[in-house]
């Protein structure tokens, strides 16, 4: 009985025992609670500081770093500036028209080819005339006997065998005569066809044989001495052009550019156009521009001397709005300007800008008010901007980390 009662003693300890370890570890009881708390607040504490310091360095060397953008500035200055009207147009002879058959009949004779320079007057093609030639011989024959009967008639008058009433229907007849010759003279000299003028043949329309009827077209012939050009402006431009002033007229043939002068101005405005016909004529040498071919023509409109001016390329253009970008140190600012006359690089400041000024005439795209530029032609426009950190030297970079970090080793050190 008595080992029997030591053993339900042991087995009951071992149950308290149990029953109190279970309560310890489960946080029941109050024993060692307060120390075993404040070491896992002590470890979570350390692991929070530890994460962030990783984040924050981590942020660190993610924060990208700014650089300028590499642009041409432009110097605001003054310059001459023209403005210009520009218009289209074909070269024309000084005369260049169409001869044609002032009779029927059949070709029998050409003298001359497409390009052939002739002469005023010279037979160019001939048509078959042996009617017209005897009936211009016959006119000669019947003027001839004419005369002699008049010359009788009036031999005969003076020893009164003939009236004077006969004498007179002699002469009459006698000039009747002359009139027929006239007559056939000229139907035989118009199936001869000959140049009005002097010039160059310049389109052949008939064949040897051909049969022509009045009024056919045969040859074109144009004098190039000189050239002009026609164009039509509208009534307000026309009113700032001179008579006499200088044109240039550029053709696609030569890259050379010709030059012309106003001749006429026409004093009257179509009115279903409402423009003004002004006559340019070519002068000097102009071996390269030909007859109907296709040129431009620049006309001077307005010109100002000593003219505020930028390229063209700084422009910036929202809508109707125009602006620029002024450099200013290692940064640009936007500025509206008011512009003016404009030629084919350069474009006149009316306000918003001042003599000396730097905008920015490469390199724009992106730019915004306080954005970081880097002049890449800085001393060609005599541009002295402040130095940014992207261009300066690294080894000053680096000496300025090496100070930082001797000084945070000797602050260790005395703690």
């Amino acid at each position: 009985m008595k080992s029997k009662g030591m053993i339900g003693a042991l087995i009951t300890v071992l149950v308290v025992a149990g029953v109190g370890a279970g309560l310890y570890f489960g946080g029941v009881l109050p024993i060692g609670q307060s120390d075993v708390t404040a070491e896992m607040e002590e470890g979570a504490a350390s692991d929070e500081d530890a994460q962030d310091s990783d984040a924050n360095q981590e942020g660190d060397n993610d924060e990208p770093e700014i650089l300028p953008t590499p642009v041409e500035l432009a110097l605001v200055e003054g310059r001459g500036i023209a403005a210009y009207y520009r218009s289209a147009s074909v070269i024309e002879a000084n005369r260049m028209v169409e001869l044609v058959a002032k009779t029927n009949g059949r070709v029998r004779m050409i003298n001359v080819e497409e390009g052939d320079w002739v002469s005023e007057g010279q037979i160019l093609a001939e048509m078959e005339n042996d009617r017209e030639r005897i009936q211009l011989r016959q006119a000669e024959l019947s003027l001839s006997d004419k005369k002699r009967q008049v010359e009788r008639s009036r031999s005969m008058n003076k020893e009164n065998l003939i009236s004077r009433q006969e004498l007179d229907d002699q002469e009459s007849a006698l000039e009747m005569a002359g009139t027929e010759l006239e007559l056939a003279t000229i139907a035989l000299a118009e199936t001869r066809i000959r140049a009005s003028f002097a010039g160059q043949i310049t389109d052949r329309k008939v064949v040897l044989g051909q049969q022509l009827a009045i009024a056919a077209p045969v040859f074109t012939i144009a004098d190039f001495t000189p050239l002009r050009i026609r164009v039509h402006l509208p009534e307000a431009v026309a009113r700032k052009i001179t008579q006499g002033q200088r044109v240039l007229v550029s053709t696609e043939s030569s890259a050379e550019a010709l030059t012309a002068e106003v001749e006429r101005i026409s004093p009257v405005v179509d009115p279903v156009t409402s423009t003004v016909r002004l006559t340019l004529l070519l002068v000097g040498d102009h071996e390269s521009a030909r007859v109907g071919g296709f040129v431009k023509v620049r006309i001077t409109t307005d010109e100002h001397h000593d003219a505020l001016s930028i390229p063209k390329t700084a422009l910036v253009e929202e809508g109707a709005l125009r602006s620029v970008f002024v450099a200013e140190a290692d940064t640009v600012r936007k500025v509206e300007i008011e512009t003016g006359l404009y030629d084919e690089t350069h474009i006149e400041v009316i306000d918003g800008l001042f003599a000396g000024d730097h905008v920015v005439a490469m390199g724009q795209g992106g730019l915004r008010t306080g954005s970081l530029i880097k002049a890449l032609n800085a001393d060609e426009v005599d541009y002295a901007g402040v130095e940014t950190k992207a261009n300066r030297d690294p080894a000053e970079d680096n000496d300025s980390v090496t100070v930082m970090v001797d000084k945070e080793a000797m602050a260790d050190k005395d703690n």
